[in-house]
């Protein structure tokens, strides 16, 4: 069971750090060859190489803007020649950084001069990303008969928030991914995603304060904040065959702060 995705290949969109990297971490250690792709090679290469060497798997490191479909299609050009046209799992994990000032200005409380660049930043980033690295992907995935579609959404898009722009693009993710599961799953080709809570990443935990953080923590009932290779977890489930019969689902992974 611990090499549950034995040679498979999958594309991690946001892979060089965070819960992209541990995401691809836990998928390589299942035995899965992973593609890597942000806005860095170079910082996707350091990761792919350990990947690689350590659990003796295939990777691939690659730059890609995922704001951009003409990036994202070179992207996909490359993989195809890496993978001799593989490809069993996609993973939407890129995402616009955390900004403090955006995360805690209600709409209202928006800048009128920052209002069309904060909306079109995270939208372009989180759900046109999504957009454009589904399209893309779609036709390798017809192909083979096969595949699991992951996109990582956040529990703010299905209660809400105070920082609408996350609020925003990441409830589009959510609607994309119901499209996909309905649109082709009689193609075997599964869309889901998961609603993350409060997982500790240097991006968002190291621009808290003490008290934001513990406050935080204790949101949830578990009374802690998540970690990046619990995220890898739920994406290790949703990526294999021990979620054949699951499509069209967001699985909440915030440690019981949501309860409904």
């Amino acid at each position: 069971m611990d090499r549950i995705l034995e040679g498979r290949y999958a594309l991690i969109t946001g892979a060089s750090r965070g819960i992209g990297r541990a995401v691809a971490e836990v998928l390589g250690r299942a035995g899965c060859n992973i593609a890597l792709a942000s806005r860095s090679r170079e910082d996707c290469e350091a990761v792919a190489d350990r990947i690689a060497r350590e659990h003796s798997v295939r990777a691939f490191p690659a730059a890609c803007d995922v704001t951009r479909s003409t990036s994202v299609r070179a992207l996909l050009h490359a993989l195809r020649k890496w993978s001799a046209d593989r490809l069993d799992v996609l993973v939407c994990n890129a995402g616009y950084r955390f900004v403090p000032e955006i995360w805690n200005t209600p709409l209202d409380g928006t800048p009128p001069d920052k209002l069309e660049e904060w909306y079109r930043s995270v939208f372009e980033t989180d759900t046109l990303g999504a957009v454009f690295s589904t399209y893309e992907a779609l036709p390798l995935l017809k192909a083979q008969g096969r595949g699991s579609v992951i996109y990582i959404s956040s529990t703010p898009a299905l209660e809400g928030f105070r920082g609408p722009p996350y609020t925003v693009a990441k409830a589009g993710v959510l609607g994309l991914m119901r499209d996909v599961a309905r649109a082709y799953g009689r193609l075997n080709i599964r869309a889901n995603a998961l609603a993350l809570g409060n997982i500790k990443t240097p991006a968002t935990f190291e621009n808290l304060d003490p008290d934001t953080r513990q406050a935080m923590a204790e949101a949830s009932a578990l009374g802690r904040w998540g970690l990046p290779e619990e995220v890898g977890g739920a994406v290790l489930f949703l990526a294999s065959d021990l979620s054949s019969f699951v499509t069209g689902q967001t699985l909440v992974v915030d440690g019981g702060a949501l309860r409904r």
